[in-house]
């Protein structure tokens, strides 16, 4: 089985980031969930530390507070069942327990620490075959040996990054940027367990590498629902209709009639090329071979016969041969499809294209999946276009020029999703939307809709709804009908009792939200299904508004344990936005995080979010002179910080007002704009503090002096790029009084990219003293006092890119005068031009950086004999295991 070789070759299990640690935990979480109604199985042990985390999912969840009639959690270190009586009332007696619990459904997690109970000795007077019960113990440590077995289900948490190890493998790893590897774990997760649609999938992004709309694409696809009776394999189906859609049509049909022709067997490679140019698929030799090559990279043929034959694997044959697609995704076709195209068809891909016009009503009778999003020509949607798609249930029309929806739509009774997301030019929400019952997902955000009709009060079925209200206080608005008018009506949101994500994206300068936002925090807090939050609150207080009325109407009772995303704080909404939109995506990426904006002190609400936040963005706060005034916390999830003007800050951390603030999660660190600023760090520099520091970007500082001391270098192992730009007063990156100091000792083992622009007076950059063994860029610009370089600062063997001023390059010298610079730098240096934008060329000089990365690139793929092979499900092998 190549899947299985394959898994022998993964590396090492290692933990090197939280949604990682996610990732296992979910799918931990699924394996259990699909035994609950398994009556053999009553007993399940989860090993490994984050065993615990897997408890506090489940005991979260919905669909366990409604299965379970008893959902409790006992420490084994005392007598079990004792502590269980005393939970459930009924201690001392022992047998009162026993019979209530024989005719109820429970749920019973033990924390049994670093012991080994047996499960088979645990309530053996509770059982009863009428009701679902189960016992879910959590151990830290596996015993070597056990004579007999102790449960009947053993969970690795371990053996669920087999998935994860598989992509790497067949990708590469995922290092920089990190936020690739967030969705490159979205994508395995998606994957569901499903090893060979993983493998796919990793070779399928490679040939992409770093285009995050295609990432965001695949994972979208992914998530696609099906029709059961139509679909073998839905995560296959997926993962093949992603793949199918980006590759040529020639390649498309090629495989197609390996799939219905092949009869399960290889064929001589020669023999397969002329049977395609037969029929005509193709029309010349070279091309069929080039196409068997693509099609055997991709892991979608095999072959056999050392090399001389191909197969078709079994697994995406029976997907072909079972599914119906038109796949014309991201052809730049300027002509719709026929109306002859669109019947019989299960699912429809023509996205990214560039016609503007739509068959008037094609007659689609099986059309479960239509996607038409980022057409941006198309305007209009013809009046009777949906009347004929009775089955459709998702529909995505996305990044499109439309202004309206036609009164066909609100005719698909089975409608479950509509996306309507980046459709700048849709002004109204109809009215009847209200008529789409079945809808589970609704998606407006980035429309330019002016209020939410009173109608979707009625879609109760709705379990996410993402929002984005057009709004403001210039003169447009002053005499609008609906100047005066609720964004949102009231008793909708409270009506929408099965919501699991709300999204509410408005302008700050509404007055209609603000006059009524109150409202909607007590509607929110109503939702006891809700986990992610994404909200604008104009007033620190409406943050003490949400937790009283969560504690008081029994719902959001955990709001800090949910996916949080609040933007805190009166302001003016910017024309332009002085933070680069790369960082502004970074953040909006995490999963709880704090936007507070013109504040001013230190208000608790703040500092209890702060201590659950993994993102900050500190918006020109008034008052605070660093983070350690947050009160006397750790800040210990937060992985992104953003700090934008806030006028006082004089120093990132100040040990003397919070020795405990060691940042020690913090991945990304962007500072903007601070006129105060004069250093790091301030006070001793605590051991471990930023040891995960991966980006460091200092902007428009100008009294920063101070960046790294001698300290601070031994604790930023991780540091993987660091920009530092229009910092007048910076004569080094680091700041030292002896300058003889061990060399050896001072490297950043990970840096691959450094950029240093604007700096007036720099000298040098670490006196050599900095030594970045894996180097791969480094951008010099208007740095004119910087006319000496330490042949320590380039020494990397993966130095590709060096840019800087022509004039400035010719002139450099280096500091060992004896002996000449390095040799073949002139090979990579690129000039930067003084007439040309410096961003415009730096994204310029990127790309072909790229290129030249991945030029030198090893091959990921591994080999292996070509036999035949199933992809067993994650959880199919841990059972094994």
């Amino acid at each position: 089985m190549i899947i299985e070789k394959m898994c022998d070759q993964t590396r090492p299990l290692t933990w090197p980031d939280e949604k990682l640690s996610n990732l296992a935990v979910n799918f931990a979480t699924r394996q259990i969930l699909e035994e609950i109604e398994n009556p053999g199985v009553q007993r399940i042990r989860v090993f490994e530390g984050d065993g615990i985390r897997v408890m506090s999912a489940m005991k979260g969840l919905p669909q366990i507070r409604k299965r379970f009639d008893i959902v409790i959690q006992v420490d084994t270190s005392s007598g079990i069942e004792e502590n269980i009586a005393i939970q459930l009332g009924f201690s001392p007696n022992r047998v009162k327990l026993n019979e209530f619990l024989k005719t109820k459904s429970f749920l019973i997690f033990l924390d049994d620490g670093f012991g080994w109970t047996n499960l088979y000795e645990v309530g053996k007077e509770w059982w009863n075959s009428n009701n679902i019960q189960k016992i879910v113990c959590i151990t830290r440590r596996l015993r070597i040996y056990s004579p007999t077995r102790t449960e009947d289900l053993l969970i690795r948490l371990d053996h669920h990054l087999l998935s994860w190890d598989l992509f790497c493998l067949n990708f590469g790893e995922i290092m920089h940027p990190s936020c690739f590897q967030h969705k490159g774990i979205d994508v395995v997760e998606k994957c569901c367990g499903h090893l060979l649609a993983v493998v796919l999938m990793a070779r399928a992004l490679e040939k992409v590498q770093f285009d995050f709309s295609v990432w965001e694409h695949a994972c979208y696809m992914l998530s696609s629902q099906h029709n059961g009776s139509q679909m073998v394999d839905r995560v296959l189906c997926n993962t093949l209709a992603f793949i199918l859609g980006r590759g040529s049509d020639s390649a498309h049909e090629c495989l197609k009639y390996c799939a219905f022709f092949m009869e399960r067997k290889e064929m001589d490679k020669v023999d397969l090329i002329q049977q395609w140019i037969k029929h005509a698929l193709i029309s010349k030799f070279d091309e069929g071979q080039k196409i068997i090559g693509e099609l055997a990279s991709a892991f979608l043929l095999e072959s056999s016969k050392n090399g001389s034959s191909v197969r078709i694997r079994e697994e995406i044959r029976e997907v072909l041969v079972n599914s119906l697609f038109l796949l014309r995704g991201g052809r730049v076709l300027t002509k719709e499809p026929s109306d002859e195209e669109w019947e019989e068809l299960f699912e429809i891909q023509l996205m990214n294209n560039k016609f503007s016009k739509l068959p008037n009503s094609p007659n689609c009778p099986q059309l479960y999946t239509l996607f038409l999003q980022n057409n941006r020509y198309l305007r209009a949607i013809p009046p009777l276009f949906f009347q004929n798609m009775p089955i459709l249930q998702i529909l995505d029309l996305s990044h499109t020029k439309i202004r309206s929806l036609p009164h066909s739509l609100f005719g698909l009774a089975q409608l479950k999703t509509l996306l309507l997301r980046g459709c700048k030019l849709l002004m109204e929400l109809p009215p009847e939307v209200g008529e789409l019952h079945n809808l589970k997902v609704l998606d407006f955000e980035g429309t330019k809709i002016i209020r939410l009709p009173v109608e979707v009060g009625k879609l109760t079925n709705l379990t996410s709804l993402k929002m984005s209200f057009y709004g403001g206080t210039d003169d447009r608005w002053k005499d609008n009908q609906y100047n005066s008018s609720r964004i949102i009506p009231q008793n909708v949101v409270s009506n929408l009792l099965q919501l699991e994500e709300l999204i509410i994206d408005v302008s700050p300068d509404d007055k209609r939200w603000n006059s009524n936002v109150k409202d909607i925090v007590e509607e929110v807090c109503q939702l006891d299904r809700l986990n992610i939050l994404q909200i604008y609150l104009p007033e620190v207080l409406l943050l003490n508004d949400l937790w009283k009325n969560a504690s008081s109407s029994s719902s959001l009772t955990n709001i800090l344990g949910m996916h949080i995303r609040f933007t805190v704080g009166s302001h003016m909404k910017r024309i332009i936005s002085r933070i680069p939109l790369d960082v502004a995506a970074k953040f909006g990426e995490e999963e709880r995080y704090l936007k507070y904006v013109n504040g001013e002190c230190f208000p608790i609400e703040i500092e209890k979010i702060l201590e659950e936040a993994t993102a900050l963005f500190l918006d020109r706060h008034s008052t605070a002179t660093s983070l350690s005034e947050f009160g006397s916390g750790t800040m210990e999830y937060l992985k992104c910080c953003v700090l934008a003007e806030c006028d006082e800050i004089q120093a990132i951390v100040d040990a003397d007002v919070n020795r405990y603030l060691y940042l020690k999660s913090l991945e990304y660190l962007n500072v903007y704009y601070m006129k105060s600023l004069k250093s790091m760090w301030k006070g001793e520099f605590q051991q471990g503090a930023l040891s995960c520091l991966k980006v460091l970007a200092l902007n428009t500082c100008p009294q920063l002096t101070t960046i790294f001391t001698i300290n601070m270098i031994f604790s930023l192992r991780n540091l993987e790029e660091l920009v530092v730009e229009d910092c007048p007063k910076i004569e080094s990156l680091i700041a030292i009084h002896d300058h003889n100091y061990a060399k050896a000792m001072l490297d950043f083992p990970k840096l691959k990219k450094m950029s240093l622009h604007y700096l007036p007076i720099l000298v040098s950059i670490s006196y050599g003293l900095i030594i970045p063994p894996k180097l791969e860029w480094m951008s010099l610009y208007d740095c004119p006092s910087l006319k000496t370089l330490y042949l320590e600062e380039v020494q990397s063997k993966d130095l590709r890119t060096i840019t800087g001023e022509a004039k400035w390059w010719e002139e450099l010298k280096w500091n060992d005068s004896e002996r000449f610079g390095p040799p073949n730098l002139d090979s990579i240096f690129v000039p930067i031009y003084w007439a040309k934008d410096l961003t415009t060329q730096l994204a310029e000089i990127n790309v072909q950086h790229q290129a030249r990365m991945q030029e030198t690139k090893p091959s990921q793929h591994p080999t292996g004999p070509s036999d035949s092979m199933k992809a067993p499900s994650v959880e199919d092998r841990t059972r094994s295991k």
